[in-house]
């Protein structure tokens, strides 16, 4: 039986100390309480946190782990809100935060690749690469600024540009083994020249075990970056009524299967989109209730929401780029959606108004002047509009706060303008991420799986559909609820259960996952399990490392 931390003594903790340094170990009950909060109904006190500075730390601490016989679980930054934060799947763990070992190592202009740690940021790289390497980008997704890179990849995130696919355009990892060892994987030594060049190296191709995984502790990695373009073009497409939404996914997967969609294409619910606008109804909150639709269509219409928001861009030469918006647009004539091409002078301009609307807060002769340009321009409320320059951003690999502020949509505290940590915070959000193959049928049948079940427990339905590849989105489900509300918080976590349950029924995968579908239920088994369960055997016979994660 694993022995908590708690039960350890100061042996550890002294032990601990001695390999990462004495601030840099937190063992007081306040500091574990407050590293275990997390936007799940249910958190676990952890029973110590660790933060190490270099691989050799990690290795001693894996090392020292074994010796002790004490559950280790590791974590890039532990910013994965709604899949867990920085939770272990039982109390009393040992949380390992990598935050510390945030050097950017290598990055080479010629070949667009960078090499990083663990705890290198989005907006770190971003303002690096700004100024040391501006004609590169790398991909980044609308959370936190300060989530890791290597982090995110590692779990498969996602994000918008065409290097969103974060896993895939990973090449060359160092990754410590629960024994304590340094692995370098893809195939070559040190002096290899395609150590960060060729994904496959030589031999058989072994990264992917350790992404969402319990193997190993991934402490470097090499990632590709993207040629900043000569021109790029952020396009909407409005879906005004959900009959519509199925011709539009069919529509966008024939473009991207022909090449002329890059970009890994977001397309959201009005609820999901609200979020972003407002905080909850106070007096709905407060009843614990969903928005009846009647008022959710005068939410609608107030702010110029259509049923369904898709989101991409449009990346070359001007030339390709003028080709590929009449491709789009000649595809993309379906009854009951409106597609809108923004370039940059576009979106200047429109930041220019919103920033005239905020100075004037609506009112007197540039508040009127503001609003006349816009009425002209679109139907849209300026709260919508202030988010496209956000959106333009984030496909330049810009990070934002903005998005994350959807956290708090039932968060009795108003998001500040950055410096966002709904764990912290007290917000109520879970995520469940499945893989659905691109089609107007699939997307329906998902649709109809889910929105009943929200209905049942009494929670709006936050829904949106995104791009992995040519064929198949995933499609992420947004459970928000009050943390202060005991009997919401409780159908909350039912509603995740019920959801796991029937979405897995019906075949369809997650396609990445934390605590909550860890903690519902055991994983699929079959000969896959089975090999997996050996390899951890071998690799982790004592079963210290983040043990029952993806259910290895």
């Amino acid at each position: 039986m694993m022995m908590s931390v708690q039960s350890a003594t100061t042996d550890l903790v002294a032990e601990l100390e001695a390999i990462s340094g004495a601030r840099h170990v937190l063992a007081s009950e306040a500091a574990r309480t407050l590293h275990s909060r997390t936007t799940e109904p249910e958190s676990r006190c952890c029973g110590a946190v660790v933060y190490p500075g270099s691989a050799d730390e990690v290795r001693a601490i894996m090392r020292l782990a074994a010796r002790r016989s004490v559950p280790v679980w590791p974590f890039s930054r532990g910013n994965n809100w709604g899949y867990g934060t920085k939770n272990a799947l039982g109390p009393g763990a040992l949380i390992l935060v990598l935050e510390r070992m945030n050097r950017i190592i290598e990055v080479n202009d010629e070949l667009a690749y960078a090499v990083i740690e663990p705890g290198v940021t989005q907006q770190q790289l971003y303002e690096y690469l700004c100024a040391e390497h501006p004609r590169l980008i790398a991909d980044c997704t609308d959370s936190t600024p300060l989530g890791s890179v290597l982090g995110n990849a590692i779990e498969r995130g996602y994000g918008y540009t065409p290097y969103g696919d974060h896993f895939g355009h990973l090449c060359g990892l160092e990754v410590v083994l629960p024994s304590g060892e340094l692995l370098r994987l893809g195939g070559a030594g040190e002096s290899c020249p395609t150590w960060n060049t060729h994904k496959w190296g030589y031999g058989p191709a072994l990264e992917g075990l350790f992404s969402q995984s319990n193997f190993g502790v991934v402490v470097k990695g090499g990632i590709w970056l993207h040629p900043k373009p000569e021109k790029l073009v952020l396009f909407t497409l409005d879906v005004e009524r959900s009959e519509s939404l199925p011709a539009a996914i069919d529509a966008l997967r024939e473009l991207a299967l022909a090449g002329t969609l890059q970009s890994h294409v977001h397309t959201v619910n009005a609820f999901q989109t609200l979020s972003l606008l407002q905080k909850y109804p106070a007096d709905l909150l407060a009843q614990g209730a969903p928005i009846p639709k009647g008022r959710f269509a005068e939410l609608k219409v107030r702010y110029g929401l259509p049923e369904w928001t898709a989101v991409g861009g449009i990346y070359g030469t001007v030339g390709q780029v003028r080709a590929r918006q009449r491709d789009i647009r000649r595809a993309l004539k379906i009854t009951g959606t409106a597609l809108t091409f923004f370039d940059g002078p576009k979106v200047a301009q429109a930041a220019k108004l919103v920033g005239l609307w905020q100075r004037s807060k609506g009112h007197g002769p540039l508040g009127t002047i503001a609003k006349a340009v816009k009425t002209t321009a679109t139907r849209k409320d300026f709260a919508l509009v202030a988010l496209l320059p956000e959106m333009y951003g984030i496909l330049h690999g810009k990070p934002t706060w903005s998005v994350l502020r959807s956290a708090y949509f039932k968060s009795r505290l108003s998001p500040a303008s950055e410096d966002l940590d709904p764990a912290r915070d007290g917000c109520g959000l879970m995520w469940l991420a499945l893989a659905v193959p691109m089609t107007g049928a699939h997307a329906t049948a998902a649709l109809d799986l889910a929105e009943p079940l929200f209905g049942r427990f009494g929670l709006n339905m936050s829904a949106c559909f995104t791009m992995m590849n040519e064929r198949t989105v995933f499609f992420l489900l947004g459970i928000f609820f009050d943390q202060e509300n005991g009997a919401e918080r409780e159908r909350a976590a039912q509603l995740y259960r019920e959801l796991h349950a029937t979405f897995s029924r019906h075949g369809y995968q997650h396609y990445r996952s934390g605590i909550p579908a860890w903690a519902a239920g055991p994983g699929a088994g079959g000969v896959a399990a089975k090999l997996l369960g050996q390899l951890k055997q071998t690799l982790d016979p004592a079963g210290i490392l983040a043990p029952g994660r993806y259910h290895i």
